[in-house]
């Protein structure tokens, strides 16, 4: 027992002392400000987008193009001609959008029209309209009204799964309970506790099921093809929640989070401590621009497997190491930003003073109760992952094209003084 505790407080030390040297490193490596040189105006910073507000298309209003947004809310009243990609703690469309839905949020609400396919990711999702496409849904209950209508299939890994509506297609459903009072036009295969059947239900395919307990007599009464019966999926399923629930909190475990959020906040202090000035950058960056940072951290992820890719291909396999290393520690102070930025928001709200190193505790308790909670964490966790990523490699972006704008003018002759005119 003593010699693995050992060896992860010498790699906790060995971390800190990298983090430091990497940081020391990178300031050292900056070239001095040219001596007696004006400095030159600051470029436009390439991370500009839209603060941190709702999305609203208001009845008869229409926007053309494609919605990339973070927002705390999403109402589509009107039209979205285009696509809808929004991450949002509330998302309602009782209007018609013409391209794809992608929604994560804590409630989604769908009354109207989408004309292509869904894909959400939520707490509660209520589908009462039309999707001319499928419907992707993961989270803990999803309900298709009796207006519901898909015309595609739908893939649904869900707590709970309500459904009143009319599917078109397949159904194909993994999670805790389905109750069952709609159509279904074509074939259905479901993984669940139980299946409960309401009046009105119905099922024109094949039915694939496996639940608890066997109910192939009341479900061949709603299918019109064959009714198969798997056990194993449940057996399965059954397993990991026996696995699952085994699992209780420790001392040992909870010391675990706890020396984790004191590393993470000296990493932090120390991070301030060197950087205190690119700080507000990052954070800036984090804030107007929230969906580019992820989408820059998401890039880098491929840029990583790409670069294993090539080393691979070119025989340097020794440079793959130090390579994922390196990653790796910038991926573990990626939540860093992430941090600072979340208690910068929660003592605006409390009208505190935003103390940058108070910004970062109160943001680290936060993140840290979020990644504690099943699942959830673990998104929580990447999210801020590629959030601090993308948001650091885009303020380092910026960083260096002002530098390489000031070095083209302190290496441009000088314009000679106009000559009097005689």
């Amino acid at each position: 027992m003593r010699d693995p505790m050992l060896r992860k407080l010498r790699a906790g030390i060995g971390l800190l002392v990298a983090a430091f040297a990497l940081g020391a490193a990178l300031r050292a490596a900056d070239p001095p400000d040219p001596p007696d040189m004006p400095e030159p105006p600051e470029p436009p910073s390439p991370v500009e987008g839209k603060p941190f507000k709702g999305v609203t298309i208001r009845q008869g209003e229409t926007h053309k193009g494609d919605i990339y947004q973070f927002a705390p809310s999403v109402d589509v009243e009107g039209t979205q001609d285009g696509d809808l990609f929004v991450w949002a703690p509330a998302v309602r469309i009782p209007g018609t959008v013409t391209g794809d839905v992608f929604v994560a949020g804590s409630s989604v609400q769908i009354t109207g029209t989408v004309q292509k396919s869904v894909r959400t990711v939520g707490g509660s999702i209520f589908v009462d309209g039309t999707i001319d496409g499928n419907l992707q849904v993961y989270g803990g209950e999803v309900r298709l009204g009796s207006k519901a209508h898909i015309k595609g299939n739908v893939r649904a890994g869900t707590g709970q799964l309500i459904s009143y509506g009319v599917i078109d297609g397949d159904l194909d459903f993994t999670g805790g309970t389905v109750l069952l009072g709609g159509k279904i036009l074509e074939d259905a295969s479901v993984t669940a506790d139980k299946i409960e059947i309401q009046p009105g239900a119905r099922i024109e395919g094949d039915l694939d099921y496996s639940t608890r307990e066997r109910m192939d007599d009341e479900l061949k009464k709603v299918v019109g093809g064959e009714v198969d019966y798997n056990e194993k999926p449940i057996l399965a399923k059954e397993e990991k929640e026996e696995k699952r629930s085994g699992w209780h909190p420790t001392p040992f475990g909870f010391g675990v989070r706890i020396a984790f959020f004191t590393a993470s906040f000296l990493f932090g202090c120390a991070l301030l401590a060197l950087f205190r000035n690119q700080e507000p950058k990052v954070t800036e960056a984090i804030r107007v621009d929230t969906l580019r940072c992820l989408g820059i951290g998401f890039v880098s992820i491929l840029v990583t497997f790409a670069v294993i890719v090539s080393a691979i291909l070119i025989i340097t396999l020794i440079f793959i190491p130090i390579y994922l290393i390196a990653y790796l520690i910038v991926a573990y102070l990626a939540k860093i930003p992430v941090a600072i930025w979340l208690g910068r928001l929660i003592l605006e709200k409390l009208n505190k003073q935003p103390n940058p190193f108070a910004a970062l505790f109160l943001g680290l308790v936060a993140l840290y109760l979020v990644f504690a909670l099943p699942w959830i964490g673990i998104l929580a966790y990447l999210g801020a992952m590629l959030l601090g990523m993308g948001a650091m490699i885009t303020t380092y972006i910026a960083y260096r094209q002002t530098r390489k704008a000031a070095d083209a003018m302190a290496t441009a002759p000088a314009t000679p003084p106009a000559e009097a005119i005689s």
